[in-house]
Formats: C-alpha cells, structure tokens, sequence
C-alpha cells in the first residue's frame, strides 16, 4: 500500500474558492480511482492562499488481477455432430487469443454456451495516476477561471508548480509544459526558501513548511489564528464569536498573525452596527467589546507577514480604517438631515422589479397585509396604529447614502435613523426586525410589531414573485423565496400564531388582480419547504409527509402534529395505531364523498358493535383534537377502535353486491378514519419497518 501527496502551487487564490475546491478534490481522488479499479484509505485536504493539495493513505501498488468470462456462441453452434469444434467455434477462440481447448462449456437460462475464461493482470498505480491527477486538476470548479499556458488548462489563478509523489517516487504528469516534481516554496515574504519534498508523508511535509512559516494544515492554522485572536480579545474581557469571518480569513493567509490597532473614539457615536460592517465587511477586520458586548476603539487585524513586519501594518491597517470610517460618519452625519418620512416620495422611482413595480408600492402592499395581520391577530388599537407606521418607513432607508454604501444595513440604518428622529421605540424596532431572520440560523424579531412587519413583507415578496411567474428552479433562487419562506414558518411556529397560510396568502395575492390561481404554486412550495425544514430535523421523512398529509394550514399547529407524531412513533403500541388508520383510509376511501351511516343498514353484530362504538367516542376524540391534545387523542384512537375494527374486518364482507350495503359499511369506516387521519396524521403513508409488516 502506498501515499500520495499532491501539492498544486498557484499564484494567490480567492479565500472564498479554498474550501469548496478542496472538496472537490477529495471527491474527484475517490471517483478516479474507483473508475480504475482502485482504492484508498483516509484522504486529508488542504490549502492555503498558494497552494491546494491532499494527500490519501493505503493505494495499492497495483490494481487487482481481473478475470473475466466471455459468453461465445452455443456448443451446439461451436461443436459439429461429432464433437469436432465448427468454424464458429474456432473463430470465436481465435478472436478472444485462446486455443479451442481452452473454452468452457456452462449452462445459461439460454442453454449451454462455450466461455473464454481472460485473466487480466492489474497496471501499476504509477501508470494511472497521471491520468488520475491531471483529470482532477483540469476538473475542478472556481466560480471565475483563468486560461493561461495555451487551450485546454484554466485555474483559478496561474498553476506554478506541481508536487505530486507517490511515496517516494514522482507521478509523472504534464499539463501544458508544466511538469510534476518534488519542489516546493517556503513563504514568499518570510521565507522564500526552495523545499524538496523527498516522500509522501503528510506529518514530514506539515514540519518542512512549518519551518519556512507555511501552515499547510487548514485546521492547524484556523486553531493557531483563533488563539492569537483571543489572546488580544481576553485583555479586553472579551471572547471571539462565531466563525465566519475566522474562516474566510484563515484561507487569506500562510502564515497568520493577529495584531491589535486602534482607532479614533469620535466614530464611536456612529452606530455600532456601521462600525462593526467596515471592519468585518469591508476590511476583514475583528471588532474589540467589552465583556458587555459594547464596541471599544481597537480591532485586530491579520498579517501575513509575521511579527517582523507587525509595526507597519499596524499603521497600514489603522489608516484604512480611519478612512472607510470617516466616509461612514459623514454619511450618518448627511442622512439624518433628512427624516425618513420626507424620503418615501423618493421610493416611486426606486425599481422593485419591472413586473411589480416601485418600492412605494411594494410598501403600499406591506401596509395593506400589517393591517390583516394585525387584524387577524388581535393587535391592540395602540398597536395597529405603531405597524402602521412602521410600515410605511420600513423601506425609506433604501435611499440613505449609508445603506447605498453598506447596503447590508437595511432595517439596521432604518432604526437608527428613526430613533434619532423621535419615532417610538417600538415603531424603531419593527423597521430593522422586518428583515429578520436574514438566513438560516439568523435570530428572530422580537417584538409583536416587527413579527407582523416581518410576515407582511416576506408574505408580500413570495406572492410578488410567484404571482408573475419569478419561481425558484433548482439551485436557482434568486429572490431569495425559500429563504422568505423559512423565514414565515420559523415565526408562525416559534410565536405559535394561528394564522391561516391559506386565506393569508389569499389576502396577499389581493394586491395582484387576477393572479390567485397562483396561491395554488405557493402552497405547493410551503409543503416542500415544510418538508424539508423537518427533515433537518431528523424528523423521518413518512413521518413528514403523514403529518403534511392531514394539512398545514397553520403552521403552528403542524409543528406541534409532527412533535407528538414523532415522539408517538417510539411507543410500543404505535404499529397498532397505523394499522387502524391504514386499514380504515384503505377501505374507507371507496366511500362516497357525502352520506351517513344507516343503522337500519347495518345488519351483522361486528358491524353494530364497531357503529355503538364510534357513537359513544366520536365526541370525546374529537373533543381531544380541538383541543390539540393530539398524543391522548391518538392513544384514544388506538384504544378505542384497534379490537372492534380488525374483529369488523375478520367478520364482516364490506364488498357485498347490494349497492346500500355496501355503501353503508364504507361510509361507517371512512367516518372512523376521518376521527383522526385527515386531523392530525395520515398514518397510511408510514413505511412498514424493514422485514416486518404493519
């Protein structure tokens, strides 16, 4: 078994094309060598902003001998009356490069055939992985590519140098003139120096760069980077948070080195959110807190330059700042000159889509759905008038120089901007919550005002869009409406508000005449989004779809359905509760849609017996699931109809010639069913556990 290292130098790469291209790399090894008939161990990746590479354990020397049967013609085709081979026969040996002696004769579905048995020796991994190699390099996938060296190589950035050994010896591959070897380079700045890998292991490569101040190891260096940044961070009684931007700069560098600077206390009274965007946005730089998360007049930058050159970049870094802030100050000192109410004539001519108009009326419809919200949802006097409000500025900020600079400040510069104009808190508030959740895992508004705000935009957005036609495709989302929709049912569930998806988007789809029939699509795209929500959730997916299967109208409520489904499915006794419900929707969907059971039609004791039943407890589960005490209700259920219905079916022939009979017993079980299924779960649409039954 052998190693493989593989090192491409390059000029330096984008952060943002290192991670998803090191993927890649270890997907393309697997499938290559599989396609050659070979295997290997654990594969490792890694990259840095000059350099991609991986390195993978246990390849054979060799792939494995192959023996293979070839089917020629039938023996009565090969072989004459006498057993002496025909020219079919002989033909087919000397085709495959055997003697006639040599074929086998074995029986087939077919009748007996003759087979040349080959055996194949296996080629040297040597041999194949040029091929292997090159195919991956030439594979991969950058969001922009440059071609250099001639057709057929293009690459993120220029490829300078190839390593590519396997254990000590060097894979022999070419791409455009450039040929594979053992020579690798230190850091540019702080190194330079030439390094001869002289075999394919992983540690003893790690140590070479090392110490010529390359941290090759992704996780080695993102470990190293955070400690540094902490290190700088605790002095002030902070910590660092999250790890987004850790990451990105962590592929900017070889070699990091985190420095503290400073800048002017004046930028302070500049909101805290503008601040922490230039650093973090623009600049790629750490913003500094207190232990009470408020900002101080410090950050910290990287280098990659090492301590030597600490001094300068300090300097370096702490005069770009001082500039992209003063351009921040001078925008938040120019904005407020002007109140947001006085910038909502300017939204008329501020494009939304060219299908659905300005942003004024984009507002004009956000205002219109707050209202049924708040309706719907019982807001107080006081408080329609405060969403109101809000409403009508939650899209004003849009024409701020600082959002037109940062526009990643919506909502954020909206508050801002209001509060310094007098405009109630709350008010305030719902104008930067409007936006939220930005993405998955963003939080939540917090306030009642910015919870229907919120809901009337990415409402209003999902119908806009639909209603002409604007619908995700794939991957394709550019509207971001499956992010709005997360974002709808992330509210209704988590307030637990009882609001109809239906007539909500009925009174959305309002603000675009003749374009309802579109509500159809939008529910349609709510199921699968709800769908997959639960799936992220481990929830299991005939579970999902069992749930989904007895409606979703109010989101609420189906999160809840699908808990207790969930948590039901674990019992002992759940296998007997979908085996009601199965056998009930199976028998009782050949009911007519309409009709009640006739007892003067019920003629056999079970038949009797399971109608008294359903008479006395109709009542009482039903009870339970208006009230939404769906775990009682489905142990009711169960309890209540497993024993007289399968004793109901074991009796008694539903099928019966007479056409009232038959109906009779029909709509007795899909009465039964329609207790519980098409209220809390169709369980008919639960898997059976594999080697068993239900």
């Amino acid at each position: 078994m052998g190693k493989l290292l593989l090192e491409i130098g390059t000029e330096e790469i984008p952060a943002g094309y290192i991670a998803p291209a090191l993927g890649q790399m270890e997907a393309l090894l697997k499938e290559g060598l599989k396609k050659n008939r070979l295997d290997c161990g654990a594969v490792k990746t890694f990259g840095t902003p000059r350099r991609l590479g991986m390195y993978a354990e246990d390849i054979p020397e060799k792939q494995p001998t192959l023996t293979e049967e070839l089917q020629g013609p039938s023996t009565k085709a090969a072989l004459d009356p006498n057993g002496r081979p025909t020219k079919a026969g002989l033909g087919f040996a000397r085709a495959q490069g055997v003697d006639f002696s040599e074929l086998r004769a074995k029986d087939t579905p077919k009748g007996s055939y003759l087979f040349a048995v080959k055996t194949r020796d296996g080629e040297r991994s040597m041999e194949l992985l040029p091929d292997i190699l090159s195919d991956i390099i030439r594979s991969l996938a950058f969001p922009k590519k440059m071609r250099w060296r001639g057709p057929g190589l293009s690459f993120a950035r220029p490829v300078r140098r190839i390593v590519a050994l396997f254990d000590t010896d060097i894979i022999g591959l070419e791409l455009n003139g450039l040929k594979s070897g053992r020579v690798t380079f230190g850091h540019p700045f702080l190194s330079g120096k030439v390094i001869t890998i002289k075999k394919a292991d992983y540690d003893s490569y790690k140590d070479l760069l090392r110490r010529e101040k390359v941290i090759v190891d992704t996780d080695e260096r993102k470990s190293m980077l955070r400690d540094g940044i902490n290190s700088i961070m605790r002095k002030n009684g902070s910590e660092l948070k999250g790890d987004e931007l850790l990451e990105e700069v962590n592929n900017l560098v070889e070699y990091p080195f985190p420095i503290e600077c400073t800048f002017p206390e004046e930028f302070l009274r500049v909101p805290q959110e503008v601040v922490e965007t230039v650093m973090i946005s623009h600049q790629r730089y750490f913003p500094v807190e207190d232990g009470n998360e408020r900002l101080l007049p410090r950050f910290i930058a990287v280098t990659n330059r090492g301590e030597r050159g600490a001094r300068l970049a300090v300097e370096g870094n702490e005069r770009v700042l001082r500039a992209r802030l003063a351009d921040a100050k001078f925008f938040w000192e120019e904005d407020r000159k002007h109140p947001l109410k006085d910038r909502l004539d300017g939204l008329k001519d501020l494009v939304f889509h060219e299908k659905l108009g300005s942003y004024w009326e984009r507002t004009e419809r956000i205002d219109r759905l707050s209202a049924y919200l708040a309706l719907k949802l019982n807001l107080a006097d006081e408080e329609r008038d405060g969403l109101h409000r809000a409403a009508r500025l939650c899209k004003a900020d849009l024409l701020t120089q600082m959002v037109g600079e940062f526009p990643e400040l919506q909502g954020v510069m909206g508050y801002h901007y209001a509060r310094e104009e007098g405009v109630p808190e709350g008010v305030a508030l719902a104008i930067m919550e409007h936006y939220m959740p930005r993405y998955a895992g963003d939080k939540l508004p917090q306030t009642r005002l910015g919870m229907m705000l919120s809901l009337a935009d990415k409402f209003d957005a999902l119908c806009a869009c639909f209603s002409v036609g604007l619908i995700p495709t794939g991957s394709q989302d550019p509207y971001g409406l499956r992010r709005q929709t997360q974002g709808i049912i992330r509210i209704l569930e988590s307030q637990r508000l009882p609001l109809s998806l239906k007539d909500t988007l009925a009174a959305a789809l309002e603000n675009f005449p003749g374009r309802g029939a579109a509500v159809e699509g939008i529910t349609a795209f709510f199921r699968d989004r709800l769908y997959q929500t639960f799936l992220e959730r481990d929830h299991r997916y005939d579970i999902v779809n069992a749930v989904l299967g007895a409606g979703f109208d109010d989101i609420s409520d189906f999160s809840d359905r699908i808990a207790i489904i969930s948590k039901v499915s674990k019992a002992t006794a759940w296998q007997e509760l979908v085996t009601v419900v199965e056998r009930t929707f199976n028998i009782g969907r050949g009911a007519p849609s309409t009709g009640e059971v006739e007892e003067g039609l019920l003629q056999q004791d079970e038949e009797r017996a399971l109608w008294d039943v359903y008479v006395r407890n109709k009542d009482k589960i039903t009870s339970l699931i208006d009230g939404k005490r769906y775990e009682e209700a489905s142990w009711a259920f169960s309890d209540t109809f497993a024993k007289p219905v399968h004793t109901f079916f074991d009796k008694v022939f539903v099928n019966v010639e007479d056409e009232k009979t038959r109906n009779n017993r029909l709509v007795l079980i899909k009465k039964i069913n329609e207790l519980y299924g098409p209220r809390v779960a169709d369980l008919s649409k639960i898997v059976p556990p594999v080697g068993g039954g239900k």
